[in-house]
């Protein structure tokens, strides 16, 4: 796996170039090829991920098969350059919640999640980091309501949300 520079992710852009460096040293990149899957609700969550190019699909399984053939709630596709997902030791949650699926050939940054905590923490970045992913975590809870609402009302009856 090939080292990255990280300074023009838009996450990394709140931290110090001390931080930038230390997180540099822990970060690769691993390409994934198209239906892989990079982890599901039972694994362990111990990497961060940030998508460099392609797409992965982010979905909530059964909870009877963590399968994709079966029913699974869309929560968000992850499209753009720097898009971070896979953040929920950082929360605290050793699982993770979703299914994360290629959905296009991929080129994603894969982050030690322990090892990142320790140097926000280190360099008192912790709330900083927090807020901007409590950011992206609600706009992914507005995605994933809307989903589930055009499930329960296709035709668009309903109030919007």
């Amino acid at each position: 796996m090939e080292k990255v520079n990280i300074e023009d992710k838009e996450i990394f852009s709140l931290l110090t170039s001390k931080q930038i460096a230390e997180i540099s040293e822990i970060a690769v990149i691993q390409d994934f090829e198209e239906d892989q899957i990079i982890y599901i609700p039972k694994d362990t969550a111990r990497d961060l991920y940030i998508l460099l190019e392609g797409e992965v699909l982010l979905s909530i399984p059964s909870k009877r098969d963590f399968s994709f053939d079966n029913f699974s709630l869309e929560i968000e596709r992850i499209t753009h350059h720097g898009e971070m997902f896979g953040t929920n030791l950082l929360f605290g949650l050793n699982k993770y919640m979703t299914c994360a699926k290629v959905k296009r050939s991929s080129k994603i940054m894969i982050i030690h999640a322990e090892r990142f905590l320790r140097i926000i923490r280190e360099n008192r970045s912790e709330f900083t980091i927090m807020s901007y992913l409590a950011k992206v975590y609600f706009q992914r809870y507005i995605n994933t309501m809307k989903e589930f609402e055009e499930c329960i009302d296709p035709i668009g009856d309903s109030k919007s949300l």
